[in-house]
């Protein structure tokens, strides 16, 4: 019985195939361990800061003792401002304000190139988190790291079990609590930096209030200082998702 020839093209047609499917798997092999690196390198650092069981002031003298390392930290960066925690998602990250918005983008918190970037402060905000207005950037990492959950508040129920986050600084913790959520358009008034006064300032709370995605319960006031959580949206490059918080305490 003669043996079928297997026909050129079929095979070359395999072959061609399977190089494309290991090329392919070679390539996002490469993309997850870079991802891989960058997060361990974020994860050292969270021996700095021992959030998830804060240290108290201290009641005896009353000055303020921070859970966070922030001498070890500015020693590696002095752009040290601040870290950020999430008590129920995996946010946990020291904050940055470089001299421009465009460094930590491409950069990590030892100022190497790096992917995931940091989490930063625009350079508008006053660095102690005293302004009206001040932006948290981070990236929508497809791992999920940095601040890719946030848009996981596009849901009303991941708000319910995450009404609120901290944010550490060298003198103080400061509480969130979050008022508004929702896609917001590149240019639209919800990235608005400063005011002219509180009256305006208040104005701008309402309208970015009301264009939340559903009524989050919370009223912002003209006395408390905001704070901006921002990253990218699949919804396009022209679109950014905000979560919009108040400080409470």
């Amino acid at each position: 019985m003669k043996k079928k020839k297997k026909n050129p093209a079929v095979v070359l047609l395999f072959f061609a195939a399977l190089i494309v499917f290991l090329f392919a798997a070679i390539k996002l092999s490469a993309v997850f361990f870079r991802y891989y690196q960058e997060d361990s390198s974020y994860k050292k650092l969270e021996d700095y800061a021992a959030v998830e069981s804060p240290v108290p002031k201290d009641t005896q003298e009353g000055s303020y003792i921070s859970p966070v390392d922030f001498a070890a930290l500015t020693e590696i960066n002095p752009d040290t401002i601040g870290w950020i925690y999430f008590e129920n998602i995996d946010i946990n990250y020291p904050i940055v304000q470089g001299d421009d918005d465009d460094f930590y983008l491409h950069h990590g918190f030892y100022k190497e190139e790096n992917t995931s970037g940091c989490i930063f402060m625009d350079t508008e905000a006053s660095p102690d988190f005293s302004s009206d207005h001040s932006f948290l950037y981070g990236h929508n990492m497809k791992n999920k790291s940095m601040f890719a959950k946030l848009n996981d508040y596009a849901e009303e129920s991941f708000f319910q079990e995450n009404k609120t986050f901290l944010i550490y600084t060298p003198t103080e913790t400061r509480r969130y609590e979050i008022y508004s959520c929702y896609i917001a358009e590149l240019g639209m008034d919800s990235f608005t930096y400063s005011f002219d006064d509180k009256e305006s300032y208040a104005g701008w709370q309402k309208t970015v209030k009301g264009r939340s995605l559903y009524d989050t319960g919370v009223t912002p006031d003209p006395a408390e200082p905001t704070v901006t959580l921002m990253t990218c949206t699949p919804k396009g490059s022209n679109y950014r998702f905000l979560v919009h918080g108040r400080l409470i305490g």
